[in-house]
């Protein structure tokens, strides 16, 4: 949402009066909707260096954006093209008094609210329905961006580096286990030179990986790892006398 003072031909709205509707409105409703969610508005999770960056990290990164596009702000509608490019689980919202909304987004399925106590339960109800539908549509495009890539099978640049070397692996899977107390424990105890059976290893990572399934993909990835690095071992050929 805009972040700053914003002026649509007779409009006039203060930035004092925009971050009071996201704490009073907004973010109340996202709260009632769903208290589980970490909720921020770009200008609370500003650091220093590149504001464009932590932005647009949040943009990639977050499990849902909700984008209030009441006001034609450019910044605005930029994000929500990012957002619409990266990934699914955007929520568009607007104030049913406000400016009329683009022609290019008027086809999105978007929430309209007002700003006024009963609006705030409304808006609540409306984005707890709409998180639902997102939940169970995880994988359905929610923009015509997605729906025309998923369409025509457009292939998204790959810009992480997939080759992770064994060590790399093994160092990653280490520095996850170590925080596991019992894990911790463990290895204090074999370091000293204890008899720690390795099956009790193994339960303990089992355990842990119950509890952090993200885990699993790292535990996942060394042992491929591992494993090519077995196949790919120089075999020599048997040797044999002849008697």
């Amino acid at each position: 949402m805009p972040i700053g003072d914003q002026e649509c031909g007779d409009i006039k709205v203060t930035k004092s009066d925009l971050k009071k509707r996201y704490d009073d409105l907004i973010k109340e409703a996202i709260q009632k909707a769903d208290s589980s969610l970490e909720i921020a508005r770009a200008d609370e999770v500003l650091f220093p260096g590149s504001i464009t960056s932590d932005v647009i990290t949040r943009i990639m990164h977050s499990d849902i954006v909700v984008a209030d596009v009441t006001y034609p702000n450019p910044n605005v509608f930029y994000e929500l093209g990012l957002r619409h490019a990266c990934r699914v689980g955007t929520v568009i919202i607007r104030d049913r008094n406000g400016p009329r909304i683009p022609f290019d987004i008027q086809h999105l399925r978007h929430i309209e609210y007002e700003s006024t106590p009963s609006g705030l339960k409304a808006l609540a109800g409306d984005i707890k329905k709409y998180f639902e539908y997102l939940e169970k549509n995880s994988e359905h495009p929610d923009n015509k961006f997605q729906e025309l890539a998923q369409l025509t099978g457009y292939l998204f640049p790959q810009y992480g580096n997939g080759d992770i070397t064994e060590e790399d692996a093994k160092t990653e899977l280490f520095t996850e286990a170590i925080r596991s107390p019992e894990i911790l424990n463990l290895i204090m105890r074999k370091s000293k030179g204890e008899d720690v059976d390795d099956s009790e290893m193994g339960s303990e990572m089992i355990k842990l990986m119950a509890t952090k399934p993200e885990l699993a993909s790292v535990f996942a990835r060394y042992f491929m790892k591992s494993e090519t690095s077995m196949k790919n071992i120089p075999k020599t050929k048997r040797q044999t006398r002849k008697r």
